[in-house]
């Protein structure tokens, strides 16, 4: 069972938070009640286990701890498989129903050994990078000639703070690869937001206009995204 910690200091609002632990944190004015805050906390039940389970399916799209063993949950395009490694000189992934097959040329007698760890990393991120140059490639043709828009260059790579960026001069577009593990319909957004950036730099309302007209139901993506990435 999760525990609640309660922090008192000198605020005049309580706050609650569930964090990547799974625990729940409140911060409280001194004069509030414990009896109180139990009783806070049963009313927003509903919000704190949703909370929880958007940190579990976001540790879960979290690959770069993982020791990527036979029956690790793997995301691909907003979908779940069940890791299967098998030794194999010609190193290849395979999606088949709801698995992935991860065919790697481990030379070590355990599995878990650092190299074999890395080399199945390295796999998987070089397997993510090629379908992903393989789909922004396609969405990107698709939106600029939607959009009346043309881009001189794209790029895929691993980003810390963001989803994507617009470089407006240059007319290049960077996206995450952490984007692959997401649904199309998510990505999807992502493409238009960066190309909208060719029509309106800023983040203003005439921008989101833009967005909504050719996608009017980017809210619900950019929650799917902004609820995973606040857990990075």
């Amino acid at each position: 069972m999760n525990e609640i910690i309660i922090e008192y200091k000198k605020i005049k609002n309580i706050y609650i938070r569930v964090k990547p632990d799974l625990n729940i944190y409140v911060t409280a004015p001194k004069r509030v009640t414990k009896k109180y805050i139990y009783e806070l906390i049963e009313k927003r039940k509903e919000w704190i286990e949703e909370r929880k389970e958007a940190i579990k399916k976001k540790n879960s799209f979290d690959l770069s701890k993982k020791e990527l063993a036979s029956g690790n949950e793997i995301y691909y395009l907003g979908k779940s498989y069940i890791l299967k490694v098998l030794k194999c000189q010609k190193e290849n992934i395979i999606l088949a129903g709801k698995m992935m097959y991860m065919y790697v040329n481990i030379k070590d007698k355990e599995e878990f050994k650092n190299s074999d760890i890395r080399k199945k990393h390295i796999l998987l991120d070089t397997w993510y990078k090629k379908e992903a140059l393989k789909l922004f490639d396609s969405l990107i043709k698709k939106y600029t000639s939607i959009m009346n828009l043309e881009i001189n260059t794209f790029t895929v790579k691993k980003l810390k703070s963001k989803w994507g960026s617009c470089d407006i001069n240059k007319k290049h577009l960077t996206f995450n690869l952490e984007l692959m593990k997401y649904p199309i319909s998510s990505i999807e957004y992502i493409v238009i937001h960066e190309l909208a950036h060719l029509l309106q730099a800023n983040h203003s309302k005439k921008f989101y206009n833009i967005v909504s007209l050719y996608m009017p139901e980017w809210k619900k993506e950019k929650k799917i995204l902004d609820t995973f990435f606040n857990n990075l």
